[in-house]
């Protein structure tokens, strides 16, 4: 099965452009200006307009990636300097919930899963109902090997954000993992109906396929995502989910074509 890190991050993406679109005009106008200001070099300017944006607007998540983008380095200790940053931001801004779920995911893209969870687990209460919180703990509890705890995060994500195909997803991996997979399939269509130009979401459905035996749906979910991006005709023949058909006729010749 074909799995990218921390999918959280197309998430925050489709997040980000829904939150801007239900913003008031003050809070979309302030963006554009810091927004603009960054386009034009002036990071300092644009970096001061963003935390005055956090300052007046706590939950706004926007203001902090803004800022991220302009202060994070692009170094070996990136990452920890980035922490350190939001930890200084949180010092200033101790009620803004954007610095603490940017912090959040940078520890866990970083692999400070400990942490991670402490502060995913601080989110959800905070903002029980917001479903990005959700999905974020259900990924980190996934990559600690905690599944079932994924999935009841993940549960609420999807409950909470039924049009996220990423949390979708990421639920399907979590079930096929645990070999529950009817129900990983069911999460996979669900993901797909929702974002049908996910290659890998197809690729993944077919790779349950196979598990199940379902050769015909395998060859067709592998074929699709091969029409869409040819990169997984290399995938499939390493990937351990396809190994029941890595000797079949049909799979050998889908792949060389």
């Amino acid at each position: 099965m074909k799995t990218l890190k921390f999918l959280l991050t197309a998430a925050i993406a489709v997040f980000v452009c829904n939150y801007i679109q239900g913003q008031t005009s003050t809070v979309k106008d302030d963006l554009s200006k810091a927004q603009s200001l960054a386009q034009q070099g002036n990071t300092a300017e644009a970096s001061k307009a963003y935390l005055e944006i956090m300052g007046k607007y706590p939950e706004n998540r926007d203001a902090v990636q803004g800022w991220l983008m302009i202060n994070m380095k692009r170094s070996p200790t990136g990452e920890e300097d980035a922490i350190k940053q939001l930890e200084e931001l949180e010092k200033t801004y101790p009620d803004n919930t954007g610095i603490l779920f940017f912090k959040t995911f940078i520890q866990a893209e970083y692999n400070h899963l400990d942490d991670a969870l402490k502060n995913a687990e601080k989110l959800t209460v905070i903002q029980p109902d917001d479903g990005l919180n959700w999905l974020m703990k259900g990924q980190i509890l996934e990559s600690m090997d905690r599944n079932d705890e994924a999935l009841s995060a993940l549960e609420k994500a999807t409950s909470l954000s039924p049009d996220n195909a990423d949390a979708w997803q990421i639920k399907a991996g979590i079930l096929a993992k645990t070999n529950k997979l009817d129900e990983a399939i069911s999460s996979y269509n669900k993901a797909i109906e929702l974002a049908p130009g996910q290659p890998v979401f197809i690729y993944n459905r077919g790779c349950v396929y196979c598990l199940k035996g379902d050769k015909t749906n395998a060859l067709a979910d592998l074929g699709k995502a091969i029409s869409m991006n040819p990169q997984f005709k290399s995938y499939a023949p390493k990937d351990e989910d396809f190994k029941s058909l890595w000797e079949d006729e049909d799979f050998k010749k889908l792949i060389s074509q």
